[in-house]
């Protein structure tokens, strides 16, 4: 029987929602939990501290983009995570559950978990040759945990293939905890105010997260030309790939906007301004085409209908409730998509919101505590 709940993720804690999702159904669901991370930005702090979630900062140095600077990040946290595991009295340890948030969070900990009763959430599949060793070791700590967690369904089964696990992960999709914004939400802040100021009393599709994969953007900005449209495109994120986006697109349609990246939940009261949300990834790998992108259940959650391409993860989701159109990405197909939601706007969106109300990860916080028999406060 376990009364307290750890939840460890390495860094950088305000940018995972389902990691902060999984927080707040535990606390909902009464049982006693207590966060410690490296590192997080006020936006999740804010939260905890509303919700009364207590929570340890670890610290860590300045990250270094370099092999030898993220091995030293990684050490730096196995070293932090131990020393305050010595904080646990002995007589608790056994009633005591570790939950790591993150592939990313756990590989550094191995040999030190297997000492301990503990979850794992995994949300990203690690395939492909420069990921074996990681993917290996998640796998060795996958077999001795208490519960594994994947965040779609065919993950779920990949995962209980490759690690050989005895029993299938739970699936909880990465569905936000709360929007925490209502429909053309108002600014709370200065930040949004300028943001939903550029694009207020506009028709939008809104992309928001990374720029890559520019080929596809340009394809709808082409798309959108051909029609002499009257949507803009919003790009909301960050040009982590120096893809130059804005200015590409703007070569091909003049109807772009850029905002600078919005910590979350914050970019959400942008978002829900738009009238059609844009979510696109390769099939390169199981992981991408195997997606489960937060932003499905983030536009789906408004009402908001999506365009999204052709694999599984987006025609699993997006396509299965017919929130939106899953097309090629060709000139022809998007413009025909485009039309086909906007003269049955309505239906989509209403289709959008079924998808967005199909997921209860509370009921899997439950069933979870329940199998493996945590107490409730």
């Amino acid at each position: 029987m376990f009364n307290k709940v750890i939840y460890i993720v390495k860094t950088d804690l305000h940018y995972y929602p389902p990691c902060m999702m999984q927080i707040r159904y535990m606390k909902k669901c009464g049982v006693n939990i207590e966060v410690w991370f490296a590192s997080s930005n006020e936006s999740a702090l804010t939260i905890l501290d509303k919700e009364k979630i207590p929570y340890v900062c670890l610290g860590e140095s300045p990250r270094v983009n370099s092999k030898v600077g993220k091995l030293k990040n990684w050490l730096e946290f196995r070293k932090n995570v131990k020393h305050q595991l010595k904080t646990i009295a002995p007589t608790e340890v056994d009633h005591t559950l570790l939950w790591v948030g993150t592939a990313e969070s756990a590989i550094p900990l191995y040999g030190i978990l297997q000492h301990y009763h503990y979850n794992l959430t995994m949300l990203e599949l690690l395939d492909g040759e420069n990921n074996k060793f990681k993917r290996t070791t998640f796998g060795k700590l996958a077999q001795k945990a208490e519960a594994v967690v994947a965040c779609e369904v065919t993950r779920a089964y990949i995962m209980k293939y490759w690690f050989a696990l005895k029993k299938l992960p739970y699936v909880m999709p990465n569905k936000p905890y709360e929007l925490g914004a209502s429909k053309n939400a108002e600014p709370s802040c200065e930040k949004t105010k300028q943001a939903i100021e550029a694009v207020r009393g506009k028709k939008f599709i809104i992309f928001q997260g990374i720029f890559q994969k520019l080929d596809y953007m340009k394809a709808l900005a082409a798309a959108l030309s051909q029609m002499n449209s009257d949507y803009y495109i919003v790009l909301m994120g960050f040009d982590l790939y120096k893809t130059n986006a804005y200015e590409e697109l703007k070569k091909i349609y003049d109807k772009v906007i850029e905002l600078s990246s919005l910590p979350a939940p914050l970019h959400l009261e942008v978002t829900s301004h738009a009238k059609i949300g844009l979510v696109f990834y390769d099939d390169f790998s199981l992981n991408q085409a195997f997606c489960a992108p937060n932003k499905i259940y983030e536009y789906s959650g408004f009402g908001i209908p999506m365009l999204a391409n052709k694999i599984p993860g987006l025609e699993n989701t997006v396509g299965k409730f017919n929130a939106g159109k899953c097309v090629n990405f060709e000139c022809d197909q998007l413009m025909n998509a485009i039309k086909e939601i906007d003269d049955n706007y309505e239906q989509y969106s209403a289709n959008a919101l079924a998808l967005y109300n199909a997921v209860d990860n509370e009921e899997t916080i439950n069933k979870i505590i329940e199998d493996i028999r945590v107490e409730k406060e």
